[in-house]
């Protein structure tokens, strides 16, 4: 845990922005855009829900909510919707891939938590927590 936490620690100053952002741009209309920042704003829910019942020592509750809203399980999210509500249909490979690492960690993560060992728990956590940052340092949504 302490590891991870040290690694993240030391890439926080360098988390900036400048005015010429030279993360990829993404062009998808409106409502697919809606739908991927509904999505995205569920995650950071569940995230701190996670760290949570972590910090409470309720793994399990932690790797259920994993599971359920980010894991594997929770792939396809957006198939019924309309084609325009669908980010899928607008994300470039690349991104497609982050996010299906994102899922997958996400199931390591709970198989890890069910385990009750916090230090491991955390550790994959920060792998979820990696694809999450991959992604929204790569690419903005216009």
């Amino acid at each position: 845990m302490r590891r991870a936490l040290l690694a993240f620690a030391a890439v926080l100053p360098g988390l900036t922005f400048a005015a010429d952002d030279a993360r990829q741009p993404i062009v998808m209309p409106q409502e697919a855009r809606a739908e991927m920042r509904a999505e995205m704003l569920d995650f950071q829910t569940a995230l701190h829900q996670i760290i949570e019942a972590l910090a409470a020592g309720r793994h399990a509750e932690a790797a259920e909510v994993a599971e359920r809203t980010m894991g594997i399980s929770a792939m396809g999210r957006h198939r019924n919707a309309p084609a325009n509500a669908r980010p899928g249909m607008f994300m470039p490979n690349e991104m497609h891939a982050i996010a299906r690492g994102l899922h997958a960690s996400a199931s390591d993560f709970a198989r890890t938590a069910r385990t009750g060992e916090t230090n491991k728990a955390l550790e994959a956590l920060a792998t979820v927590t990696g694809a999450c940052v991959a992604c929204h340092r790569s690419y903005r949504i216009q």
